[in-house]
C-alpha cells in the first residue's frame, strides 16, 4: 500500500515537472516566432474510387386485401444516385452552368438509350422535347401537372452562351426555336 501510494507521487512529481518545462519554454519564445508563413498542411481533396456514388432509396410497401391476409403486396420504389469525384482536380475554373450543361448532356443520352430500349428513335424523342421546353410561354411554366413541370425543369438548359463549351445538337435544339413537331416528326409524341 505504501509502495503504491510512492509511485504514484513519484509518477505525479515526474509529470508536474514536465508539465512546468513545456509551459516554460513555450513563453520564451517571442510572438513573431510563432507567425505562420502560408499554410504548413498542403490542400487534401476528398477522392473516392472510380465509378463509386451515393445512393438515396425510397420504398414503400403496401399490403392489399386479400385473403390468405398479406399474401400480395404493392411495391413502389424511387431512387437517386450521384457519383463521387474520383480525380484531385478543382472543378471552378468554369462557370457552374459549363457544368450543368454536361450534366444535362449525360442525362440526355442516358433518356435517348432507355426510348431506344422502347423501341422509339431516343434522339428525336430527346430533341423533341428540349425543343418544346424551348418553346413554352412563360406565363404557362407552373401551371401543368406535376409531370409537365417535372418534365419542363429536366429539359430546360440553363441560360447563356460559353466559348469554352462547345454547342451541341441539344443546344441548337433548344435555341433554334424551330417547328417542333414538323423538325422532329421520327418521335410521334414525347412521353
Amino acid at each position: 500500500m505504501l509502495i503504491n501510494r510512492l509511485r504514484h507521487f513519484i509518477l505525479l512529481g515526474v509529470f508536474m515537472r514536465r508539465f512546468e518545462e513545456s509551459t516554460v519554454s513555450s513563453t520564451t519564445f517571442s510572438n513573431d516566432s510563432l507567425v505562420r508563413s502560408g499554410r504548413e498542411v498542403g490542400t487534401k481533396y476528398l477522392v473516392f474510387p472510380q465509378g463509386s456514388n451515393v445512393q438515396l432509396v425510397f420504398c414503400l410497401t403496401i399490403s392489399t386485401y386479400s385473403k390468405p391476409q398479406g399474401m400480395f403486396t404493392v411495391g413502389t420504389t424511387a431512387g437517386l444516385a450521384w457519383e463521387l469525384p474520383y480525380r484531385n482536380t478543382v472543378l471552378y475554373g468554369k462557370p457552374a452552368e459549363v457544368y450543368h450543361r454536361r450534366s444535362r448532356r449525360e442525362l440526355y443520352h442516358k433518356v435517348e438509350l432507355m426510348l431506344r430500349t422502347q423501341g422509339k428513335d431516343g434522339k428525336a424523342c430527346v430533341l423533341k422535347a428540349i425543343c418544346k421546353a424551348a418553346g413554352r410561354r412563360r406565363e404557362d411554366v407552373g401551371k401543368g401537372s406535376f409531370l409537365e413541370e417535372t418534365l419542363h425543369a429536366i429539359f430546360t438548359l440553363p441560360g447563356g452562351r460559353y466559348d469554352i463549351d462547345p454547342m451541341t445538337e441539344y443546344e441548337r435544339a433548344y435555341h433554334l426555336g424551330e417547328n417542333c413537331i414538323e423538325m422532329h416528326a421520327k418521335c410521334p409524341s414525347v412521353f
